[in-house]
């Protein structure tokens, strides 16, 4: 079953994630204990074979053997390879989720498009209802060992309701000799489905062709999510790929086993911390080996593991569901007028214990920036010095400029005034010529003021 600890950290705290760690069911702890005994108990034994059994001459070769391997022990990127290797896993772990199939849309759908409270219009809903929920069954009892227990045979999930005596004898109807070949029949289901809908239509309960392809779209989208979970479990990822990740990490630690040991150089120990226990590489072995194990439940999470998905839960919920909206035809309340309608301040009422609790409503970043301005006067509004119209005016006023150097071709004055109003500007030739050519551009006889 999936381990829910969201109630333990609904609000922040110091120990929040601490108390966390007391839990044993799903956790770290339950996933790596044995490893971790196995390895103690392994380093324990080369341990006390060095210190009691070796000779002088063995136990320097031996710390010969340990410098070796601890000086290359780095060379194994572990880091690397489960770093990327988790990342690639959960993504396909929540693509495997999103698309694991909630029946609700299908249902409101039906219930929505397929009108009427005639004993045929429920049968209609329910059946629709029923064959799409059939299809995920059929798909997770083929990938689901949970699902699979639970419906070991066909005739089980007859016995179950999900399917009747003639349907399954339909279902059954389809056999020939290449189905060994073409693979499983998930898609019958779903085209039981979809001829419910054409038949709705006929017999008048769909009102329209648009509401049967609206219905049918669901219906699609319904087993195209199904498809894409059939897929995943088809095509796993690349074998050599956990083969890698699980090969770097058990040799990473089989080394260590030597790499690790406590020496005694020219009759001293080396490092007086991890005389009786490898606390340091204990952490590591913790770490590293968990981080492996998260891959290994969420590379298939139709297992039977602690945080598998729920898949025998899911079909109980979506038949259950299913069935409830197909049930309860298009019956909405009475149209009255609501509680506020007469009120100009809608009163906002909370619990006596909540009434307390500020709330933090959304104000922009900017919205209380107050900007200052130089004197008291309104601010001015112009077009910016890149817009069309101030082309258009620097352009007019070059011109009227080279008028007057021709006049006057040795004045050497500079005028204040001229100079504030335009600056030079470098423009292709041709782009000046569009500009002045069109004439959709109008500049402002006065400046806007606010």
């Amino acid at each position: 079953m999936t381990i829910n600890y969201h109630k333990e950290i609904m609000t922040s705290h110091p120990w929040t994630f601490f108390l966390l760690l007391f839990k044993w069911k799903g956790s770290i702890w339950k996933a790596v204990y044995m490893e971790t005994i196995i390895f103690l108990i392994f380093y324990g034994i080369i341990s006390v074979i060095y210190k009691t059994a070796l000779g002088e001459s063995s136990q320097r070769t031996f710390e010969a053997v340990v410098r070796y391997f601890d000086k290359r022990l780095s060379y194994i990127p572990l880091e690397f390879v489960l770093g990327f290797f988790v990342t690639t896993v959960v993504n396909r772990w929540t693509k495997l989720y999103q698309t694991i199939g909630f029946i609700d849309n299908v249902g409101l759908m039906a219930n929505c498009y397929i009108r009427g409270a005639t004993e045929k219009a429920r049968i209609y809903r329910r059946n629709i209802m029923r064959y799409c929920e059939l299809v995920q069954v059929l798909v997770f009892r083929d990938m689901s060992m949970r699902t699979r227990r639970r419906f070991p045979t066909m005739e089980t999930i007859v016995a179950a309701g999900f399917m009747n005596k003639h349907e399954l004898e339909l279902y059954n109807s389809y056999d020939t000799k290449y189905n060994s070949k073409l693979g499983t029949k998930y898609w019958i289901p779903a085209n039981w489905a979809l001829c419910m809908t054409n038949k709705a239509r006929k017999d008048g309960y769909i009102e329209s062709d648009y509401f049967k392809a609206q219905m049918e779209a669901e219906i699609r989208t319904w087993r195209t999510n199904i498809e894409w979970v059939c897929n995943y479990d088809w095509v796993p990822l690349p074998l050599m790929y956990p083969q890698l990740v699980c090969l770097a990490v058990n040799l990473y630690f089989l080394v260590s086993i030597v790499a690790r040991q406590l020496v005694v150089e020219k009759h001293k120990i080396v490092d007086e911390v991890d005389v009786y226990f490898p606390v340091m590489t204990f952490l590591q072995f913790i770490f590293y080996m968990g981080w492996l194990k998260v891959i290994d439940v969420m590379l298939n999470p139709f297992g039977e593991d602690d945080d598998d998905f729920e898949t025998n839960a899911l079909i109980d919920r979506n038949i259950t569901m299913g069935l409830m909206i197909a049930d309860n035809p298009m019956t909405t309340p009475d149209l009255r007028k609501d509680p506020f309608y007469d009120e100009v301040d809608v009163p906002l009422l909370y619990s006596e214990e909540s009434s307390h609790v500020p709330n933090h409503h959304y104000h922009g970043s900017a919205s209380e920036v107050r900007l200052e301005h130089r004197g008291s006067g309104p601010v001015t509004m112009m077009p910016h010095s890149q817009s069309a119209a101030n082309l258009k005016r620097i352009m007019s006023f070059k011109s009227s400029e080279d008028d007057e150097e021709k006049t006057n071709p040795f004045s050497m004055s500079h005028d204040d005034a001229r100079m504030r109003n335009w600056r030079e500007v470098s423009l292709d030739s041709s782009f000046l010529s569009d500009l002045n050519e069109n004439k959709e551009w109008k500049l402002p006889t006065s400046q806007q003021k606010f």
